[in-house]
């Protein structure tokens, strides 16, 4: 199947379990109220079962743990809610979810050849279950986006290359450029922008952020992302130098620390198989491809390992450290048992880390919020120390044995400001240690530049924004109104440098992203990229769903 059919597929997956799952927990609430995800829970097997309940450790909501493998067994569990709309059909839905669920698999992992009678059949079968469960708008979307490659040809046709200026009147904002169906739908609760790489570790989540296409179609690459990118291939490939191989990400609340997380994740887990994504071409033509068929991966956050109950892995392991969970994580029972001891006594390792990364390459380590495990393993006793003390030491053997390795990288998250994890002398202290000893080997990265939050937020919210020659004449007619009134405006309002603000920030008015990015981002509890998202997002689902009773011209978004 052509790549523009795998990106058709891979929109319409995303946006059909998205609006399936709450349709799903609407039911089992008119029969159980809160306690539906139990009801749900029983019709699971046993190891889905198991995966849900981590997923429930590691911070995920019930209702984004639902997925499409389970959506079969639903059906025909809970035949008799669903009966009352899907009607002479219950008997054909549990093979109709079983035959999505297939298909998304498929696509997800890059089939070779991928039936055309099959799509047909599946494409049906989620414009059918939208419209007999009353969702007329995701019919209409599924129908765009399946028909969307045959407009993008037409349009080709019509197109006159050498036309490069638009000289006619300009339209209300929301005429030219398109949001996202979850922004039109104001589907705009905290999980659609708060990025958790535990989740995505495990498969849960968010569609956005769980699968590799959905999330890399609405990723812009900035440059900090591309550089960490690029040294990531570049060390898993075993063509990095060994002061290169951990990444220090410190940035802010929002600044993208787990965003680039996320990004390096579904890189390396891919392998060489990246290629064959039709979103990644501009991110591998700067980083490079991968030389890998794909890397072992370990992941840590401050949701992974409780401090005082440690982690029970489905083999029977219990896991208490980060070291622990590292060499679990790398090689399973074999490469946990070379730090056993070291875990059951909460004991740093002392030169013998480098033997599990040595035997697991290429190996691919990321922390994420280690400050504020820290911060929580420092009440924890462990001799004449604490857990936060064997953590912080551990870091300095982890980060060397790393840099001494081929083939093994570490991306390493830290707080920008002690205020982000516990404003008190004791987290400073452990964010001063974390600093001075991650610092000194890793490479300081910078996942977000400033001038780059513009790009972010369009590719985040909106699917199309209309043609560049149509937004360089909306910038255009704004310079030349405040050339006009230039004696009652700020001396840089009329100037070149704010035309491209304008073009930048299309559809927004520059102030308005100013407002967020500079003034409210000096408040340290204001999440910065996620946070103006989460504001930006509700602005527009708002005025999209208004825009009959809008009054004004409505060319950019002032507010």
């Amino acid at each position: 199947m052509a790549n523009n059919n795998q990106d058709q597929l891979f929109k319409a997956f995303g946006l059909f379990i998205e609006a399936f799952r709450p349709y799903v927990v609407s039911l089992l609430m008119e029969e159980d109220g809160d306690k539906w995800p139990a009801k749900f829970v029983e019709v699971l097997s046993f190891d889905q079962k198991e995966k849900w309940n981590m997923g429930l450790r590691n911070g995920s909501t019930p209702e984004t743990l639902i997925d499409f493998h389970h959506l079969k067994s639903f059906a025909i569990q809970k035949k008799d809610l669903l009966k009352k709309d899907f009607t002479k059909s219950i008997s054909a839905l549990p093979n109709w979810l079983s035959e999505i669920a297939q298909l998304r698999h498929e696509v997800a992992h890059f089939s070779a050849e991928i039936n055309e009678d099959e799509a047909t059949k599946v494409w049906i079968h989620m414009k059918t279950i939208a419209k007999t469960i009353g969702m007329p708008e995701l019919e209409e979307e599924l129908k765009k986006i399946q028909n969307s490659n045959d407009t993008k040809q037409a349009e080709k046709v019509v197109v006159v290359a050498a036309e490069t200026v638009y000289s006619g009147a300009l339209k209300p904002w929301f005429q030219i450029a398109q949001p996202h169906f979850d922004i039109k739908q104001g589907i705009l609760d905290e999980s659609v922008f708060a990025a958790n790489l535990a989740e995505v570790a495990l498969g849960n989540g968010r569609e956005i952020y769980k699968d590799p296409n959905t999330f890399f179609s609405k990723t812009y690459f900035t440059a900090g992302l591309k550089s960490v990118a690029k040294t990531v291939i570049k060390g898993l490939n075993g063509n990095e130098d060994a002061e290169n191989r951990v990444i220090s990400l410190q940035t802010g609340f929002g600044g993208g620390k787990t965003h680039t997380l996320i990004s390096i994740y579904h890189l390396c887990n891919w392998g060489k198989n990246a290629i064959n994504s039709p979103f990644t071409n501009e991110l591998l033509s700067y980083a490079g491809n991968p030389e890998f068929e794909k890397a072992n991966i370990a992941v840590f956050t401050n949701t992974t390992n409780d401090v005082a109950n440690g982690r029970m892995t489905d083999d029977g392991i219990l896991i208490q450290t980060v070291w622990g969970e590292i060499a679990y994580q790398l090689g399973g029972k074999e490469g946990f048992e070379i730090v056993r001891k070291n875990d059951e006594q909460l004991i740093a390792p002392a030169g013998i880390f480098k033997k599990v990364l040595q035997n697991y390459t290429p190996a691919l380590i990321l922390i994420d919020e280690l400050a504020d495990y820290c911060v929580k393993a420092a009440a924890k006793k462990t001799g004449n120390t604490t857990l936060a003390d064997q953590t912080i030491s551990f870091m300095q053997e982890f980060t060397e044995a790393v840099a001494a390795t081929e083939n093994c990288v570490a991306i390493i998250t830290l707080p920008a400001s002690v205020q982000e994890v516990a404003n008190s002398p004791e987290a400073a202290s452990i964010l001063s240690s974390l600093q001075s000893r991650v610092s000194r080997v890793g490479a300081d990265t910078q996942p977000v530049a400033e001038d780059e939050i513009y790009e972010v937020i369009r590719r985040r919210l909106f699917e199309d924004i209309g043609d560049k020659a149509y937004i360089e004449n909306v910038a255009n007619q704004y310079i030349d109104l405040y050339t006009q009134h230039k004696t009652e405006l700020p001396s840089n309002a009329s100037k070149n440098e704010y035309k491209k603000k304008i073009i930048q920030s299309y559809p927004f008015h520059p102030e308005l992203v100013d407002i967020f990015k500079i003034k409210w981002a000096s408040n340290n509890n204001f999440q910065r990229t996620r946070g103006v998202l989460r504001l930006l997002a509700a602005i527009v689902s708002d005025l999209w769903k208004r825009q009959q009773s809008l009054s004004g011209t409505n060319i950019l978004i002032h507010s």
